[in-house]
């Protein structure tokens, strides 16, 4: 049995129509397909007669499409665009892809505002950045050019001839103003509701395990199981979060954000190893241009630090 039992046989039938009725002229039809225009009247022709309908209103000066005609040039001229589009990519050069994975926290608020600087650096690549859950994963299947890793066993990564330190964490407390609202004193902050990015609390907890001589009891607790969710939630006005303040630079810059002057900034269980599997020359600059970068983080947490009298412990 035929595939296609009403298509014709010969489908350049199809093209010839498809360029009459785009054009509606068989003489400017002619010349785009380089026949004559007596070839392609009879194409039309023999089209109508397969078909059994007609297609085109012929008149002195000009055609017009019937209206079983129009209906099959809009579906000629869907597929067509369709498929000159598929062979446009088929024509292009294959282009090399530089393969990020990275925590979800790292790749929403470090990679993704810098998209157009990798695009820029790495101007034949496609940058294709892969977020998974915090933690560790199998290192022996992994297939990135660059994995970013956020551990709490760093002993996993030290010493590994293709791992690669790239910072600890510098966590503290964060809060945001409701407008009209004064700067908050460090009580005032631990007093607020506090959002947590585990449901084991472990950021609170091992910041607040530091400071003996705070007690002060929080109006609530909520638990979001995702960093990226916490800090949201800390700039809607619902809380304070412990978080790693590099992640949220921008917007203590900005003021968006506030950590309460003389707050310590501790380091937490948690750090960073950049993984290289392959160790190819497109990696290794990579990992340059994130090393730079966090150096350049430091130095204005450095400074946020200084004008904040926060204790960079």
């Amino acid at each position: 049995m035929k595939a296609y039992p009403h298509l014709p046989f010969s489908h350049n039938g199809f093209k010839v129509f498809e360029s009459v009725a785009r054009l509606l002229s068989f003489t400017q039809a002619a010349h785009e397909l380089n026949v004559t225009q007596s070839a392609v009247s009879r194409q039309i022709k023999a089209l109508e007669q397969e078909l059994n309908t007609s297609l085109i209103i012929r008149k002195h000066r000009s055609i017009e499409l019937t209206d079983k005609g129009m209906a099959l040039f809009e579906v000629l001229r869907s597929n067509y665009l369709e498929l000159q589009a598929l062979l446009e990519k088929w024509s292009l050069p294959a282009k090399k892809r530089l393969v990020i994975k990275s925590a979800v926290s790292f790749a929403t608020r470090i990679l993704i505002p810098r998209v157009r600087e990798l695009n820029e650096r790495y101007p034949d690549y496609e940058i294709v950045i892969i977020p998974l859950i915090e933690g560790d994963w199998d290192l022996s299947r992994e297939q990135s050019d660059l994995a970013i890793i956020n551990t709490r066993r760093p002993e996993l990564y030290r010493g590994h001839p293709k791992a690669y330190f790239l910072r600890d964490e510098y966590m503290a407390p964060i809060y945001t103003l409701s407008e009209g609202q004064n700067s908050k004193q460090l009580p005032e902050v631990l007093a607020m509701p506090r959002l947590h990015a585990t449901d084991d609390h472990l950021d609170w907890r091992s910041w607040l395990s530091q400071e003996e001589d705070i007690a002060v009891k929080p109006s609530r607790d909520t638990s979001f199981v995702s960093l990226d969710l916490a800090i949201s939630a800390c700039l809607a006005g619902h809380g304070a979060t412990v978080t790693d303040l590099l992640l949220v630079l921008p917007e203590l810059e900005r003021g968006y954000l506030r950590t309460p002057h003389f707050a310590p900034i501790r380091s937490s269980a948690w750090q960073y190893f950049a993984y290289l599997p392959q160790q190819s020359d497109i990696a290794k600059d990579l990992l340059s241009w994130l090393q730079a970068l966090f150096e350049q983080e430091l130095a204005r947490l450095n400074l946020l630090a200084q004008k904040h009298q926060w204790q960079l412990l």
